[in-house]
């Protein structure tokens, strides 16, 4: 190829008309004798794989072999079959999303969407609206937004549960502007004042994400819609402020606050909604949302609660706070979307994760990449051991940081500035980042759940994905249950792995309970140590050397204080 490359750069030419009969020989055509099924060779160009002088002088690469027609005419097939079927390869959420199994149980389950067009003639929902979807990329609905918006217009109580990345967000935000109707600012009714609709999350990350897409869905019209914080609840202090407000977004912790203050009223609000219910009614935040249940005491009241994973405890407390709740299931309960291809990756000990991790970010892969960890410390220390190991574009996102240090990370990850996201369980649930093909679980999750939340950030509204989970030995007891889950979904786990014991009700409670060094390199952490000592030792000996001279001690005083400096300077 170098040779040919060489006579074309001087110059030389292949003369066809002269060797005429061995081209011939070379040219393929594109015509088939009928009944006889041969190629027949006709005048014509060289095949572009032949013609080496062409192909040096920058031609088309691409190889087209004697089979050509038939596979253009297989590639029209395959685009006939998808422009009847209706499917389409394009990436939007509506579009790509696979319809999965659902099943709906309750007392006069209405029945499902078609499409978005039923809005309109069953519910009277304004275009205007359906035009918004559509402007986000929103052409057809998911199997949760099939089911559970009809529930939640006809005024019923919903438990829903669907995996992640498959459009729960939007199968409560829908009825919720569709219910309203118009903005409590351009109504006379004195029943549209004050907030009509309460969406609670249990991280100010995801509270962040659902008031965009409601703002999304409030395009042309003056929706009121609050995230609220600090700021937002000293003027909804004001009630002629308050009374202007349509939905608000808020954590737990901050509503109670408000709430205790007296500065916010929800004896009007219409939709209460818990997003990512199974940790809402954990115990951490179970008191705080009882108390601002029992606040939104409206006669007509609807209470949803939305989740891709919910526990029997949890799912126990969700009903009993329903009123003739349907309950509605996409796919297996506490199953990931099986296009996120998972695996599992033994390593020997704690310490030699670091190792197989950055052997694992020296080869290709799909930035941006999600590295869960199991505490704050370890977050922080693992981003730095990465960052001094070379590698580009790693940050850092745990509840630790400040607001302002948490937002700046999140928006580097959305402009693709974060190649490599180190990040605790604040991450794992709900935070819908579109590009992330890859997770890493570098510490083992702490439940199930936590699996599934965590390895959901991937996969999302119809794209591929990848989790790798990484497992020591004192990960092995709990190892068979990930396993199962893998199973569920579709990917492949190894023999020896299936036939490990099933662990003890009790052993799963140990599963996050497993005690790791807050640094991810030993190593690294012994040196810290010494040289804080270091640092530690020169600080006192100064200040004794100090004192010495305020009080004016005797020469062999100092003398021995020197000795013991240079002592330490020589260390």
């Amino acid at each position: 190829m170098e040779a040919f490359h060489l006579l074309s750069r001087g110059g030389a030419q292949f003369d066809k008309k002269r060797f005429k009969k061995d081209v011939k020989l070379f040219n393929i055509s594109t015509s088939i004798d009928k009944g006889k099924g041969v190629t027949r060779p006709d005048d014509g160009e060289l095949p572009t794989e032949l013609d080496f002088f062409k192909y040096a002088q920058g031609g088309p690469t691409k190889r087209k072999g004697i089979r050509e027609p038939e596979q253009k005419a297989k590639k029209a097939k395959v685009s006939s079959e998808e422009e009847v079927s209706g499917t389409s390869t394009d990436a939007k959420p509506s579009t790509s999303m696979p319809r999965q199994r659902v099943t709906a149980k309750g007392n006069n389950v209405p029945a499902p969407l078609e499409s978005f067009q039923d809005l309109i003639t069953r519910y009277n929902v304004p275009p205007r609206l359906l035009d918004n979807l559509e402007h986000s990329g929103y052409l057809e609905p998911t199997g949760i937004q099939v089911h559970g918006v009809p529930i939640l217009l006809e005024g019923r109580d919903l438990a829903a549960i669907s995996p992640t990345g498959t459009g729960k967000t939007l199968a409560y935000l829908l009825p919720i502007f569709a219910s309203l109707g118009a903005p409590a600012s351009s109504s006379n009714d004195d029943t549209s004042r004050g907030v009509r609709a309460l969406v609670l999350a249990p991280t100010r990350e995801l509270a962040h994400q659902i008031h965009n897409e409601c703002l999304k869905l409030a395009q042309g019209r003056k929706w009121r819609i609050v995230l609220f914080s600090k700021a937002t609840a000293s003027t909804l202090a004001d009630k002629n402020v308050r009374d202007k407000v349509d939905i608000i977004i808020s954590t737990p912790l901050r509503m109670v606050a408000a709430l205790q203050a007296g500065n916010l009223d929800l004896s009007n609000v219409r939709h209460l909604i818990l997003d990512e219910a199974d940790r809402m009614l954990d115990p951490e935040f179970l008191e705080q949302v009882q108390e601002v249940t029992g606040a939104c005491c409206h006669s007509s009241v609807r209470k949803a609660v939305f989740s891709a994973t919910l526990p029997a405890n949890a799912e126990k407390i969700a009903m009993g706070m329903l009123d003739d709740p349907i309950r509605v299931v996409v796919g297996l309960k506490d199953t990931p979307l099986p296009l996120i291809a998972q695996s599992l990756t033994y390593v020997a000990d704690d310490a030699s994760k670091l190792p197989t991790l950055l052997q694992y970010l020296a080869q290709p892969y799909n930035p941006p990449v999600l590295v869960f960890v199991s505490t704050q410390p370890r977050a922080s220390s693992l981003a730095e051991e990465l960052v001094l190991s070379g590698v580009q574009n790693v940050d850092c996102l745990h509840a630790g940081m400040s607001m302002k240090e948490r937002e700046d990370a999140i928006s580097r990850m959305r402009k693709g500035e974060s190649w490599v996201m180190v990040t605790t369980e604040v991450m794992a649930r709900g935070m819908d980042f579109k590009g992330v093909r890859e997770v890493i679980n570098y510490d083992f999750p702490q439940s199930v759940q936590s699996y599934v939340h965590r390895i959901g950030r991937t996969g999302r509204a119809g794209r591929e994905g990848k989790a790798v989970t990484y497992f020591t030995n004192e990960d092995g007891p709990f190892l068979k249950t990930i396993a199962n889950v893998i199973l569920q979904s579709g990917s492949t786990v190894p023999d020896w792995i299936l036939k490990l014991p099933k662990p003890s009700k009790m052993k799963r409670r140990d599963m996050g309970k497993v005690k790791r060094a807050d640094a991810v390199n030993n190593a690294r952490r012994i040196g810290r140590s010494d040289a804080i000592k270091k640092r530690e030792m020169i600080a006192a000996s100064k200040r004794r050397k100090q004192k010495t001279r305020e009080g004016g001690s005797n020469e062999a005083d100092h003398a021995s204080q020197k000795g013991e400096l240079e002592d330490i300077d020589a260390q």
